[in-house]
């Protein structure tokens, strides 16, 4: 029985619905209200914090001052409440309030003289807290104790939380303060410092459906398997909100809450419609793609939403694809992950990555749309299909310039021994006279006519069975996709690296200047074992590595004389740009 302000008699009839003594209907009762927990025990999701202050009315140890931090929706108020109730109870300070009592009573109606709640947005001026510091010298009129609940307290000004300083430092014994907000990191620090802190986290997708299969049992709602599921997922964590849309769903679905309904209501795709998604990527399937986009748009869907959902798809593959215990990462259902397990099999982590990258792409320029949202859709969808024929700038440098560059013997060079480069401008020493700098030798850029000229190498030439750099360079994309599969991270390094040099049954990996961590991590064991094992299989024979730093020093004339290198015939602008800027050549250094 519920008593009003003028006490009269006020019931519930158990549906929601307020009424006064003869039926006369109040007004309805929403779920997030009906249901709102009332002791420590229903909060849900919060153990942590329950634990502690139960723990601390229990020892006696209550602060004077609490702030509670974390999402929207996640039991912060409930918690205050129930709090207040705890320590002003007839039966207490106890962790289990009795709620029979007139101060749990009153506390729970949101009447009560001694527990006060404030607005921080509409109440945040310096005036308000003057009145509130006044206020506190008063005695409870009632209760044990008086309680400030503050919500949303990080919109107080900056004069008011002055004003409130002083007082939070020294309340009176019989004031506690109980402050509620969503960016703690507003709140100045002056205040954090004074108050207890509890941070509460987001409510986890079984936890919100073991809640809502709760409210729908009592409220005698049917549900399908898959329907609550996806309200809680949908909600990101915030109970409160997942409370709301169930009580909508009840009056959408007249009593029975379909998957449908929960679609149509919130614009979503079906997993179905993912599913679809992504065998028309797999099969090339370009039609296919705008069939289903059509029918998603003409079905009223959100498309922004839709990204959203492929993206999280596309990111549930990749855990399939590289974590052991992937059902423990992924917020999907049982039958979803099933299927996605098998559609895994048919995507590279590294078109994984790259479906990542342009479904986040999609996602910003929905939100600023500077074309129909269909047809941006379309294009990012379309992408997915042929990415295989995406390749990255740098991989189309290095097979544009493949076979064109070639170790050139200056001229001057006796037998098959190449004589060192020597700028004599500044009257520098030949740079293999350096014993810091070691031996060095020169690759340039060479006309298309000279590719027959000879070698330069430290040893005599090497027989046609020996292994020369332009097997290496074939083989080089390979072996990136060999230690991509094996290990993602060693790939990312050694793609900033290129075959440098063959000596014998060695590999010159050439990295610039800027990349010695690269360097060194590349050399280390696990790392050379699996480069070296990714070389011996697409070369079939057994070989070594070896990762040494480029550097540019002076300028590399080439062959012919003191021109500059022209540019040759069919090499890309790119290319020819590129060898212009660093004069046709590069100066590599061993360590």
């Amino acid at each position: 029985m519920i008593i009003d302000g003028l006490g009269k008699s006020i019931g519930d009839d158990r549906r929601g619905r307020i009424f006064m003594g003869k039926g006369e209907t109040l007004h309805y009762l929403i779920f997030a209200r009906k249901f709102r927990p009332q002791t420590f025990e229903e909060i849900v999701g919060q153990e942590t914090v329950t634990t502690t202050l139960c723990n601390a009315i229990r020892q006696e140890r209550v602060p004077q001052s609490f702030l509670f931090s974390g999402p929207r929706g996640v039991g912060k108020t409930s918690t205050a409440r129930i709090l207040a109730k705890a320590l002003n109870c007839k039966e207490g300070p106890t962790e289990k309030p009795c709620g029979k009592c007139i101060s749990c009573k009153e506390i729970e109606q949101g009447n009560s003289m001694d527990v006060l709640e404030i607005d921080g947005a509409s109440n945040r001026g310096i005036e308000e807290i003057r009145t509130l510091r006044e206020n506190v010298k008063f005695k409870p009129s009632a209760g044990r104790h008086k309680i400030y609940i503050i919500d949303e307290v990080h919109s107080l000004t900056g004069d008011a939380f002055n004003a409130l300083l002083k007082t939070l430092e020294e309340p009176p014994s019989h004031v506690k303060f109980i402050f509620a907000t969503t960016e703690a990191h507003k709140v100045p620090l002056t205040i954090l410092s004074r108050c207890q802190r509890f941070q509460f986290k987001r409510i986890s997708v079984p936890e919100a459906v073991a809640k809502l299969e709760e409210i729908a049992q009592k409220e005698k709602l049917k549900c399908d398997k898959n329907a609550l599921f996806m309200i809680a997922k949908a909600t990101e964590g915030a109970l409160r909100d997942a409370e709301s849309l169930l009580d909508q769903l009840a009056s959408f679905s007249d009593g029975k809450i379909r998957e449908e309904d929960v679609l149509t209501l919130l614009g979503l795709a079906s997993e179905d419609k993912y599913l679809l998604v992504l065998g028309a990527i797999r099969g090339k399937k370009g039609d296919e793609i705008f069939r289903l986009v059509k029918k998603l748009y003409e079905e009223g869907c959100d498309l922004a939403q839709f990204a959203r959902g492929l993206f999280e798809v596309f990111r549930h593959l990749l855990v399939i694809k590289t974590a052991p215990k992937a059902e423990a990462l992924i917020e999907a259902s049982a039958e979803m992950t099933g299927k996605l397990r098998k559609q895994a099999a048919d995507f590279s982590q590294g078109e994984l990555l790259l479906a990542l990258s342009i479904l986040q792409n999609l996602q910003v320029q929905l939100r600023r749309p500077v074309a129909s949202p269909k047809l941006l859709t379309e294009a990012a969808l379309l992408k997915l299909v042929y990415m295989e024929g995406l390749k990255p700038i740098e991989d189309l440098i290095q097979s544009a310039s493949a076979g064109q560059k070639q170790f050139v013997a200056v001229p001057g060079a006796e037998k098959k021994i190449q004589k060192p480069v020597i700028d004599d401008s500044e009257g520098k020493k030949p740079a293999f006279l350096n014993k810091e700098i070691g031996r060095h030798f020169v690759e340039a850029q060479t006309e298309p006519d000279s590719q027959k000229q000879p070698r330069l190498s430290s040893s005599s030439e090497s027989s046609e069975e020996n292994l020369t750099l332009n097997d290496v360079e074939k083989v080089w994309p390979q072996v990136i996709e060999y230690v991509k599969a094996k290990r993602m991270s060693t790939s990312l390094f050694l793609a900033e690296a290129e075959p440098a040099e063959v000596e014998g049954s060695v590999i010159v990996m050439g990295l610039p200047s800027e990349f010695r961590f690269h360097k060194e991590t590349l050399e280390k064991d696990s790392n050379r074992r699996i480069i070296e094992e990714a070389f011996s299989q697409a070369l079939g024979r057994k070989v070594r590595v070896q990762c040494v730093v480029m550097e540019r020093e002076g300028e590399i004339q080439n062959a012919s004389g003191n021109m500059p290198l022209a540019k040759e015939e069919g090499v890309p602008d790119i290319v020819a740009k590129a060898l212009e800027i660093f004069n046709g050549s590069k100066v590599i250094r061993k360590e």
